[in-house]
């Protein structure tokens, strides 16, 4: 049932007010009938209580044929006349007779007088609503017939009812859109705050509602962003500080004496330098990234890449559809390479590097390789800065923690998602996919 109920405001709101419009209109219609009804018996019961004090006196005078062309003449759409011969027994009074036929009998009466009473009878068929029957002077029993009233819906009825559900379509299609598309602006800024905290601000109009709630929006943003870029510039001031006495400690390291000592204080410092440079870089990589797109040869961008892997004596491959020419960041989008290839041959002796399209707009480079892979759980979590699966400070097998975080933050600035997927028989794949318009 909850998979019938539809999910768009637009189509809950316009079906919630055609169901409205139709109750309304299926009350109108009923109200109309009953009343129609109700006029119709009392327009009857009028017209016929006259025609029977013209009628009767009439009958009274007349001969048996005369009396036939009188009731011929009489004859109305309405209710028509009988006559049974003199001893023909009244009919019982129904019991269920309505109160619409008491009314008949009393309009009856009060033109008739004391002398003719008038009793109702249920009728004898279906086009008949009631019968009324009054004896004559000579006994013979004059029935009158009530015919049943049914109105007729026409054709129009239905087509108006057409109108007016397309006219509260367009209007709640029109209402609808006035009131939803600040908030599809809304949703669209929210994800883009999510993935790379670098929206602007949205336009605070619309309905009231929307409009606050944009309002409250933007100042959730700045505050968000304003608690992030202090954060980010926090560690690179301590990046940029700390090379100062890494330095300072890297000429004292070399007036030691204990070669053994100076070797091990040279690789504490080898790795402290290391931390310093990829905190400044993720601190880069957080702001705006500059670098202009323009038309790249991705093959060629990416051999040279490879190339100065194997220069190296690192067993890195290329294939796949090399030859595209894409509009893109090229310094970007080499460095995303690396960090992932770097990432790779610390568990790996082999990677490979493969470009596909995906899609008419999109391309993806896919960085794959044969080590250990990582544990489901911790696949998403790779992504955040300083988190290592290994808890190690051991600058070899548990790094810094920030190799793909930088990665992840790049691929932001090419429009790009980075994900990470065990491979199967071992091994993991890091796929950029990124706009290459």
């Amino acid at each position: 049932m909850k998979a019938l109920f539809p999910r768009t405001l637009f189509v809950r709101l316009a079906l919630a007010w055609c169901l409205a419009l139709l109750a309304t209109h299926l009350i109108n219609v009923g109200a109309a009938y009953v009343q129609t009804i109700n006029y119709q018996t009392t327009r009857t019961s009028y017209y016929l209580a006259k025609d029977l004090a013209l009628l009767v006196p009439a009958l009274e005078a007349a001969d048996a044929p005369a009396r036939a062309g009188w009731i011929r003449k009489m004859e109305r759409k309405s209710y028509g006349f009988s006559l049974a011969p003199a001893g023909t027994r009244v009919p019982e009074a129904s019991a269920e007779s309505s109160a619409s036929a008491r009314e008949v009998v009393a309009d009856i009466g009060r033109e008739l007088g004391p002398r003719y009473p008038v009793a109702a009878s249920a009728p004898i068929s279906d086009d008949e609503w009631v019968r009324l029957h009054l004896t004559l002077a000579d006994g013979t029993l004059l029935t009158a017939a009530m015919r049943a009233f049914r109105p007729s819906l026409s054709w129009w009825g239905g087509v108006i009812f057409m109108v007016q559900a397309l006219a509260v379509a367009l209007l709640t299609w029109l209402a609808v859109r006035q009131a939803t598309a600040p908030l599809q602006r809304l949703a669209e800024a929210a994800e883009v705050l999510g993935t790379s905290m670098r929206c602007e601000p949205i336009a605070e109009d619309g309905p009231l509602e929307v409009a606050r709630a944009a309002a409250a929006f933007n100042a959730m943003g700045r505050r968000i962003k304003e608690h992030l870029a202090e954060r980010v510039r926090i560690l690179a001031a301590i990046s940029h500080d700390l090379q100062t006495p890494i330095t300072r400690m890297r000429l004292r390291a070399d007036l030691m004496e204990n070669p053994a000592l100076r070797i091990k204080m040279e690789g504490d410092l080898d790795a402290m330098q290391v931390l310093v440079e990829e905190g400044i870089a993720y601190a880069r990589t957080a702001d705006r990234v500059t670098e202009a797109p323009c038309l790249v040869d991705i093959g060629a961008l990416l051999d040279t890449l490879v190339c100065d892997y194997v220069d190296a004596g690192q067993q890195v491959q290329l294939s796949g559809e090399l030859a595209q020419i894409v509009t893109t960041r090229p310094h970007t989008l080499r460095r995303i390479v690396m960090n992932l290839a770097d990432n790779a041959l610390k568990f790996a002796d082999k990677v490979e590097i493969i470009v596909e399209r995906a899609g008419t707009e999109r391309l993806a480079v896919i960085v794959r390789d044969r080590g250990p892979g990582i544990a489901p759980e911790h696949l998403a979590q790779v992504f955040q800065p300083f988190y290592r699966i290994e808890n190690s400070r051991n600058r070899g097998t548990g790094g810094t923690g920030l190799g793909l975080a930088i990665a992840q933050q790049l691929s932001l600035a090419l429009d790009g998602t980075l994900t990470l997927a065990n491979r199967e028989g071992g091994g993991l794949e890091a796929t950029l996919t990124f706009a290459a318009a």
